[in-house]
C-alpha cells in the first residue's frame, strides 16, 4: 500500500536543516554589531590618514587620482589647451650641486674639523638641458639637449652682460630664488635661441635616481669611455671607471646592454671623463631617458595619477597636475619610445672642451621641429658661432634621427 505524503510531511521530515528566524532582539543586537564595526574602521582608518605619513599620502592621493583620471578622460589634450597652441614645449632643467669645505663638528673627537658638505648659499647651475617638443597635429614628440659647455653671451635680470660664458651658467646668474633661475632660463632662450619655452620641470639632485628606480630600471646599450689606447695610439671604447670624490658618485660598467638600476643610470648620465667630453654624455643621457621613457609609457592609463604624484614630489615645476597627466598621457599614446627622437644640437669643440655651436644647421633643425614656436633670427644673435660640426656625426647617427635631418634638408 502506497504511503501517501504531503508538502508539509516532506518539509518535516527533510534532512536539510531549516533556518529559524531570529528573535528581534537578537537581530537588532546583531545590527548595532555590525555598525559599532563600522564606526570603529572609521574612526581607525581617519587616525590613520591624519597620524601617518602613509595615511596623509593616501587621503591625498586618492581624491586628486580620480579627479585627474576624470579630468583626462574629459580632455585628453588638456596641456595644449591651456598654452593655446598645437605645440607644447618644456624645459627639463638638472641641477648641479655645489661643494665647499666647511668645519663640521665631530661628536666622536668633540671637535670640528674641515669636511666636504653642499654649498646652499651658491645658486646651482644647470647640469642638464633638454627642451621637449610635442606636437598635437602631428602626435609627436621630440628631445632636443642642449649642451652645458656651449659659449654664449646673454644679459641677467639685472641688465648686466655676459660674454663668452658657458650656457650652464645662465641658471646659476638667476641666484638663489628657483623661480628667477627659471625666469632667466627661459628668456635667454627665448632672445639668444629663438625657443618659446612654454613650461619648465627642474628636477632636484638625486631625484633621477629615484625615478629609475621607480620604474624598475632601465634597459640601456651602455656605450664605453672613448679613450687614446696607450699601446696601439689609437681611440677606443673601453669599460667606465670613475670615481667622483668631489661629486660623490662613481661608475663601473662595461660596455654592452644591460639593466641599470638607479645608481648606475646616475652615474651613467653624469659620466665625461673621457675624449668625449660633454657631447658624449648628452648622448648618453638621451639613451636613458628614452629607456626611461619607455618603462613609463608601459604603465597602465590608471596609474598616470601616481606617476603623477611621484613626478611632483622629485621635480620643481609650473606645470599643474591635470598637465603633467596630459603630457604623460600624450606621450604613452604615441604607442612606441622610438616615437621620441632624441637629437643634439650642432657644433665643434673648441679649447678646453668648450663648444662654439653651429648656426646655419641648428637654424634648419630647430625650424624643422619647433615651427612658429621658434624665431631664426634671434638664434646666436649675440653668441659666437661656426659653420664646423664636430658633434653632429657621433650623436645624431641614429635612423631615426638621419631621416628627421633629411626632412629638415640638413642631409
Amino acid at each position: 500500500m502506497e504511503q501517501e505524503y504531503n508538502h508539509s510531511t516532506i518539509t518535516a521530515t527533510s534532512s536539510q536543516p531549516v533556518a529559524a528566524p531570529l528573535p528581534e532582539n537578537r537581530r537588532n543586537g546583531f545590527g548595532r554589531i555590525v555598525l559599532i564595526l563600522l564606526a570603529a574602521l572609521s574612526i581607525a582608518g581617519g587616525l590613520w590618514m591624519g597620524a601617518t605619513e602613509a595615511g596623509r599620502d593616501f587621503a591625498e592621493t586618492v581624491p586628486g587620482a580620480a579627479r585627474t583620471l576624470l579630468t583626462l578622460k574629459k580632455d585628453p589634450d588638456l596641456l595644449f589647451d591651456n598654452v593655446h597652441s598645437n605645440r607644447v614645449n618644456i624645459l627639463l632643467v638638472g641641477e648641479d650641486y655645489n661643494w665647499t669645505i666647511k668645519p663640521v663638528f665631530n661628536p666622536r673627537t668633540g671637535k670640528s674639523a674641515p669636511f666636504q658638505v653642499i654649498d646652499k648659499n651658491a645658486p646651482p647651475r644647470s647640469d642638464t638641458m633638454i627642451v621637449f617638443t610635442f606636437d598635437r597635429e602631428k602626435r609627436t614628440a621630440r628631445m632636443v639637449s642642449l649642451p652645458r659647455d656651449a659659449r654664449v653671451t646673454y644679459t641677467d635680470l639685472a641688465g648686466d652682460s655676459h660674454h663668452n660664458r658657458k650656457l650652464n651658467a645662465v641658471y646659476a646668474s638667476g641666484g638663489k630664488d628657483p623661480q628667477q633661475r627659471q625666469l632667466l632660463l627661459k628668456r635667454f632662450l627665448r632672445e639668444e635661441f629663438g625657443l618659446r619655452i612654454d613650461r619648465v620641470a627642474v628636477i632636484k639632485p638625486n631625484s633621477f635616481k629615484k625615478l629609475v628606480e621607480m620604474a624598475g630600471g632601465v634597459y640601456v646599450k651602455v656605450d664605453g669611455a672613448l679613450e687614446i689606447n696607450r699601446r696601439t695610439g689609437k681611440r677606443e671604447r673601453g669599460p667606465i671607471h670613475y670615481k667622483d670624490s668631489w661629486g660623490q658618485w662613481e661608475i663601473n660598467l662595461k660596455p654592452g646592454s644591460q639593466w641599470l638600476n638607479g645608481e648606475q643610470a646616475h652615474g651613467y648620465v653624469r659620466f665625461r671623463k673621457d675624449d668625449e667630453g660633454d657631447p658624449g654624455r648628452i648622448r648618453r643621457q638621451q639613451a636613458v631617458m628614452k629607456a626611461l621613457a619607455k618603462r613609463l609609457m608601459e604603465k597602465p592609463f590608471w596609474q598616470i595619477p601616481g606617476l603623477v604624484k611621484q613626478i611632483r614630489r622629485e621635480f620643481r615645476t609650473d606645470m599643474s597636475d591635470d598637465e603633467l597627466g596630459s603630457a604623460a598621457l600624450f606621450a604613452k599614446n604615441l604607442g612606441s619610445a622610438e616615437q621620441i627622437q632624441p637629437l643634439t644640437l650642432f657644433g665643434r669643440y673648441a679649447s678646453d672642451g668648450d663648444i662654439v655651436l653651429n648656426r646655419p644647421k641648428n637654424q634648419k633643425l630647430l625650424a624643422h621641429l619647433f615651427g612658429d614656436s621658434f624665431s631664426e633670427d634671434s638664434f646666436l644673435r649675440e653668441s659666437s658661432w661656426t659653420r664646423r660640426d664636430d658633434i653632429g656625426p657621433a650623436n645624431n647617427a641614429s635612423p631615426g634621427v638621419k631621416a628627421l635631418l633629411k626632412e629638415a634638408g640638413i642631409e
